[in-house]
């Protein structure tokens, strides 16, 4: 089974997102909005004009297989006020196995984030903020690691904000993977919650599911959870930890990350 899967999932790349909760007090700067350390998409998009960088290191076990992924690298692009360009350069990968050892780099990803509808300051909670991510995987990863076809996606990005240190997200989406010479369907959903912690960290809990997260398999879900460190407006450090709710035992999986914005 390849890690992978389980930690990204999807064909959009990139480890999931995290929508800060912003404090009560107004701030000059619009703070660090990531898409990272949880598998969710946030909706928000990177200001025109503005680069941002997110990356990281993974170590994961399922059953007697290790990996860990070197990068995570994941560049983003203001374009327009409500679309955003992306690029995911991803990670070096080390598999250990008692049967064989892979290495090598994932696949390039490209791909869009639009905001389909900011909702008003002062509307009930109960109007969510809502995106489209759409992108593809592109076959240029090593072989056993990446895929040798073009794997496009899309997600549908929702976020609710319950009060200014709670926010609930989800997301919907599919992909048209390729494995084995034959195409397959998998969709993917999550849901997560996002609070805040002491100023200036921030915590979430998420549950997300792969249906099926390898072609020919079944359906696999994952509960995570982390917290976030924004160092300045700019700058981000995360932590996550989470475990597969089905087999091989052990299945689990942790990470650190690292995010700024130019």
């Amino acid at each position: 089974m390849r890690l992978r899967g389980a930690l990204h999932g999807g064909a959009l790349a990139a480890v999931a997102a995290f929508a800060h909760v912003v404090p009560a007090a107004a701030q000059e700067v619009e703070p660090l909005v990531t898409d990272r350390p949880d598998f969710t998409e946030g909706t928000r998009t990177v200001a025109p004009g503005r680069f941002q960088f997110e990356m990281g290191y993974t170590f994961a076990r399922s059953g007697e297989e290790d990996e860990q992924d070197f990068g995570e690298l994941l560049a983003r692009v203001g374009i327009l006020s409500w679309l955003e360009g992306r690029l995911g350069l991803n990670s070096f990968v080390l598999m250990r196995d008692p049967g064989a050892d892979l290495e090598g780099l994932e696949d390039i990803t490209v791909g869009f984030k639009a905001r389909l509808y900011r909702k008003p300051e002062r509307s009930s909670w109960t109007v969510p903020r809502v995106s489209l991510l759409f992108g593809a995987d592109l076959p240029t990863g090593a072989s056993g690691i990446g895929t040798s076809e073009v794997v496009p996606g899309t997600k549908l990005a929702a976020g609710w904000d319950l009060s200014d240190r709670v926010v609930v997200a989800s997301n919907v989406g599919w992909a048209y993977g390729f494995a084995d010479d034959q195409r397959f369907h998998q969709g993917l959903a999550s849901l997560v919650l996002g609070f805040a912690l002491a100023d200036p960290l921030t915590g979430f809990i998420e549950w997300y599911g792969l249906f099926p997260e390898n072609r020919g398999g079944g359906s696999n879900n994952y509960l995570n959870g982390g917290v976030a460190w924004l160092i300045n407006p700019d700058l981000q450090l995360d932590w996550r930890i989470g475990a597969g709710l089905q087999d091989p035992s052990p299945n689990w999986f942790t990470g650190v990350g690292l995010s700024f914005r130019l």
